[in-house]
């Protein structure tokens, strides 16, 4: 029995002494006549390789703890078919490759672990570019992803699927379905990114406790698309020229407690959007020459909306008529620069209400061929009388303290991808702005006094 125990402590020790040494890290050059899959086959923990310049053809597995870096000119080029890198081992450093030719649904990198370095790389001509399914604590960093040239199905430049404490930051993308979409994974950071004409620019779903923070969107159909997402922090992002006919700089869609701050929202068809959007904090932020400030779509309740900028908006807000949400808080609104009432006391607000004169946004959805006028002088005329009417309607936003000046907003970390400040609006000759606005009025009051006869 003596024996037995003895020879088990000597195991234990022998297990506790040489187990923890770590082999000594070898570095290893690989040219392209090496057999690279092999290489990596036979590389143990900490081994830095080296890839001299040239084309590795073929689709490659990483199963061990390695540093694997390119010099200029090295290129991993896949089959066409399958996952170009595929990375199966934890602690794994992939920098300064080119990655290109992945299959038709399959990925450039594909990550299945933990807490690895994805940096510095270029990926072209795949799906999708960078997969992280099922790890944790990965960081992809500083990479150029586009997908393929001329099809026109296209996948996620970084694709997070159950992949909590991720870092995405200082990626720049081109041309994809969506830059970056996080899926199901909580306490991520993705900030400091360039994502240029992707579906929607960063994606989330049914994710908590993420931080979205100076981005920099434009082109896309949807700057950020949040959706089915909880806790998030949204802050300095720059979301630029979303233009098309759905196109928003914020979607916040099935979105609760979060904070939308100091983002600025310019030159989109909507600057922000909202729908089932639930008890969410949205402040400080820029909403600049946007075809429309911020709709309010339904079931959008209990969002505090104040101490933003609202700056030469075609329409600055609408809402759905039964939407409750607060658009002042502790004798503080916003700054609406379309707000006309003089300022008698010269305090920090403005004595009277500003209405948001969304009367005629609400007719056009029982008048549909009112919509030709949209975003006419008659329009922003009609819209600037209606601030002095006195016109009882729930269906007008009322802001009941606006401010008099901008409100100030940090935006230093976005404010260098912005063109120079817009001038005023179009300008038009006066005569032309009133024939405009007396056709408009026209069509308005027989509308009017038609639904009064029925």
């Amino acid at each position: 029995m003596r024996l037995k125990l003895t020879i088990v402590l000597l195991v234990v020790a022998t297990v506790l002494l040489y187990g923890g040494i770590e082999t000594e890290a070898r570095e290893i050059t690989v040219n392209t006549t090496d057999n690279f899959q092999q290489i990596l086959d036979r590389a143990q923990d900490n081994d830095k390789i080296m890839l001299e310049p040239g084309i590795y053809e073929g689709n490659f597995t990483i199963n061990t703890k390695v540093q694997l870096i390119g010099k200029k000119g090295a290129t991993l080029q896949g089959s066409g078919q399958g996952d170009v890198l595929t990375v199966n081992a934890d602690e794994v450093t992939i920098e300064n490759l080119q990655i290109e030719k992945g299959g038709s649904q399959n990925a450039g990198i594909y990550l299945k672990s933990n807490r690895n370095m994805i940096k510095n790389n270029k990926i072209y001509d795949v799906f999708h570019g960078i997969v992280v399914r099922d790890g944790y604590g990965n960081v992809i960093t500083e990479n150029v992803i586009t997908s393929f040239k001329h099809a026109s199905n296209k996948g996620y430049a970084i694709y997070l699927i159950e992949a909590p404490n991720s870092r995405v930051t200082n990626n720049f993308t081109y041309d994809t379905n969506d830059g970056i979409y996080i899926s199901y994974s909580n306490l991520c950071e993705i900030a400091y990114n360039n994502i240029i004409k992707a579906r929607y620019g960063i994606h989330t779903m049914d994710s908590k406790d993420v931080v979205i923070a100076e981005n920099y969107i434009s082109q896309s159909r949807n700057g950020l698309m949040i959706m089915q997402s909880y806790n998030l922090q949204i802050k300095k992002n720059f979301l630029y020229e979303n233009t098309t006919i759905t196109g928003v700089g914020i979607f916040l869609f099935d979105t609760f407690n979060s904070s939308i701050q100091a983002n600025v929202m310019k030159k989109n068809n909507k600057g922000i959007f909202l729908e089932n959007a639930i008890e969410n904090l949205i402040e400080f932020n820029q909403i600049e020459s946007n075809e429309k400030g911020i709709e309010i779509g339904k079931n959008s309740d209990g969002n505090q909306i104040n101490l933003n900028n609202f700056i030469r908006n075609n329409q600055q807000v609408i809402s759905n008529e039964e939407n409750e949400n607060e658009f002042s808080w502790d004798g503080y609104g916003n700054y609406w620069d379309n707000q006309q009432s003089v300022n008698i006391s010269q305090t920090e607000t403005i004595d009277y209400a500003y209405k948001s004169g969304d009367v005629f946004y609400h007719l056009t959805m029982n008048e549909a061929y009112l919509q030709i006028f949209t975003g006419s002088p008659a329009v922003r005329l009609w819209n600037m009388v209606e601030q002095f009417v006195p016109v009882v309607s729930n269906k007008f936003v009322v802001d009941e303290h606006p401010l008099a000046k901008p409100a100030t907003i940090d935006i230093d970390g976005v404010n260098h991808h912005s063109d120079k400040v817009l001038k005023s609006g179009i300008s038009w000759k006066p005569f032309i702005i009133f024939l405009c606005f007396m056709i408009f009025s026209f069509v308005i009051f027989k509308t009017a006094r038609r639904e009064r006869h029925e």
